[in-house]
């Protein structure tokens, strides 16, 4: 027996068990729990660190660590993608024990109807809403139009000539069709145009007509009094139930008998059948946090409203707007693919390709061939499209969440493994030792020592 090999499998074996102590005790620990919360909790920002969102929650982080109001430390992880859906999905499917939780606006009710995902707020329990930011709509300053009506009748006279800054699926998008809506025959063409920048610079070049903007972006990018009318923004509209103090001058949109409200309002979000005692502790929190003089000083400066909402009121909430968003959902929807059974389907090709061509290559070799260990994929592609084929089955599984990270990756080592050495002298302990190692490992890497969520 070679040396290497005396040495590897006692230490593989001192590794796994030391491994499936650890969660074992990790387990024990997570269901023996009597208070809560006994160690450090996630809050899950569905979206890039620096944006709106994070800033938002790193200032009530810090509101609730200067009042002691949370009894563990708090970690922020920026889950970005897929509009927000990737750290959605995260909360969603992890334990509901209260230590991960979700802070994200009203992206979590379009995303569903837009039907990007299949799941909204019911799939949460809501902790509480923390602060607004209200939102207008802008044109450049030369423009005709002069208000909210006007906008309205132009789209109804001229169909589809008014181009309008709204990004399909997003909540601002729901809400221009909830503006066309308000005046029978109105018609505005809707165009995606990234963030609010973005929009700020495409309407400032004529390439849109008007946008929805945040109350903080439209005081950030307007100009100060003597710039050119053509370089220059102005409020045409607040989608809002009663003026700003910010914006006096500017009227609300149910002033002008448009009965369109939007505000970028902040919930968090716990698992389903999360207890209602961590419910009410994070509310609380919360809160107490909203009243920080220090959070009441950062909200005013990124001009957000510190409003408070939690239990039957921001249910009630959350049901109306989820309702007055579905009346226009329903007349825009369009089929969409189901990707997951597509990439199914072409797994199934490919595995039936790859049985096809191994049978048909195994009757033109010579029974006195031989294949290299080193050439396995050009002797074999089939080998090469059984791994390619097991890695989409790897990300669909963890995507799924319905085995636990550990399982999944060590089977697909070993899975994986397994193809590459096929034509090969097969080592199948060495194989399983590695399989386990790399799922508990890389778990144990993960969540203990890098502090991240694993699917």
């Amino acid at each position: 027996m070679k040396k290497s090999t005396v040495i590897w499998h006692p230490g593989a074996a001192i590794a796994i068990v030391c491994l499936i102590g650890w969660q074992i005790m990790r387990h024990k620990s997570e269901t023996t729990e009597s208070g809560y919360p006994e160690r450090a909790i996630h809050i899950v920002v569905p979206y890039d660190a620096g944006g709106g969102s994070d800033t938002f929650v790193r200032i009530l982080e810090k509101g609730i660590a200067e009042d002691a109001l949370v009894d563990q430390p708090l970690v922020i992880l920026n889950q970005p993608g897929g509009s927000g859906t990737i750290g959605s999905g995260e909360v969603k499917n992890a334990d509901p024990d209260g230590y991960k939780i979700l802070c994200h606006h009203n992206a979590i009710i379009t995303a569903k109807l837009a039907e990007t995902v299949d799941y909204g707020p019911e799939a949460f329990e809501p902790i509480a809403m923390t602060g607004e930011m209200s939102m207008v709509i802008l044109v450049r300053d030369d423009s005709p139009i002069q208000n909210i009506v006007d906008l309205l009748e132009t789209a109804k006279d001229k169909p589809n000539t008014i181009r309008f800054g709204a990004n399909k699926g997003a909540p601002a998008y729901f809400t221009t069709l909830q503006l066309q809506k308000s005046l029978e025959g109105a018609e505005l063409t809707i165009v995606s145009a990234g963030g609010g920048a973005d929009r700020y610079s495409k309407i400032l070049g004529g390439h849109l007509e008007a946008g929805i903007f945040s109350l903080s972006e439209y005081l950030d990018f307007r100009g100060p009094a003597g710039t050119p009318p053509d370089q220059n923004i102005r409020a045409i509209a607040l989608l809002s139930n009663q003026r700003h103090e910010s914006i006096p001058d500017v009227p609300t949109a149910v002033e002008m008998n448009v009965p369109v409200v939007l505000t970028n309002a902040n919930y968090w979000w716990a698992p389903k059948d999360t207890p209602a005692a961590v419910i009410d502790y994070w509310a609380d929190a919360l809160d107490k946090a909203m009243q920080n003089e220090n959070v009441l000083g950062e909200l005013a400066r990124l001009r957000m409203d510190p409003t408070y909402d939690r239990g039957a009121s921001l249910k009630e909430r959350l049901d109306d707007t989820m309702y007055q968003f579905s009346l226009v959902a329903e007349q825009e929807q369009t089929w969409l693919p189901n990707f997951t059974v597509y990439v199914g389907i072409l797994l199934v090709v490919f595995l039936t390709w790859a049985v096809i061509e191994s049978m048909f290559q195994k009757k033109q070799l010579p029974e006195t061939s031989s294949m290299l260990p080193s050439e396995p994929f050009r002797k074999r592609p089939d080998i090469a499209i059984a791994c390619f084929a097991l890695l989409c089955g790897y990300v669909l599984l963890l995507s799924m969440g319905w085995l636990p990270f550990a399982i999944v990756s060590a089977g697909m080592v070993a899975l994986i493994g397994g193809q590459m050495m096929r034509g090969t002298s097969a080592k199948w302990i060495v194989l399983l030792e590695l399989a386990v190692l790399t799922g508990l490992g890389t778990q144990f890497i993960f969540t203990e020592v890098f502090v991240t969520p694993l699917p």
